[in-house]
């Protein structure tokens, strides 16, 4: 197999986990009351990175072990277009990890809001979207 299909081959793997990731974020949305929004804010999360990753695979660049949504899109090739403000990345970045995780609410620290789990898969959604029209991929 050569490099080409090699690297083709491991960014639809990538694809096709953050295809997965989306749908079981939205799979949550569906649930509503039976299920809880942060689990839709992390899974959210988790497809727009590996998009994004598979992005990089396809342009033959070793994705970099980073949650950080920004950072991932600096790194884009030339033509790589994609429908997401920073300040939407930024708000999908906090789901990587933090949201796992039981917090004070004394203290401040809730989990994510309904709404917020909405726009999460919202924008991680025109992530996947851009990705798929980047690679040439079905959407």
């Amino acid at each position: 197999m050569s490099r080409a299909d090699r690297q083709a081959a491991l960014a639809r793997r990538w694809l096709g986990k953050a295809r997965t990731d989306l749908a079981v974020a939205l799979a949550v949305l569906q649930k509503g009351p039976e299920m809880e929004p942060w689990a839709a804010c992390f899974h959210a999360q988790q497809a727009a990175e590996k998009a994004l990753k598979a992005v990089l695979v396809a342009a033959g660049v070793e994705p970099p072990q980073v949650h950080d949504l920004r950072a991932l899109r600096a790194r884009m090739p030339a033509g790589f277009a994609l429908d997401a403000t920073d300040d939407a990345l930024a708000e999908l970045t906090l789901y990587a990890t933090g949201v796992r995780y039981v917090f004070d609410a004394a203290l401040g620290e809730e989990d994510p809001s309904w709404e917020e789990a909405e726009a999460a898969v919202v924008t991680a959604g025109r992530i996947l979207r851009a990705v798929r029209a980047h690679l040439g991929a079905p959407v």
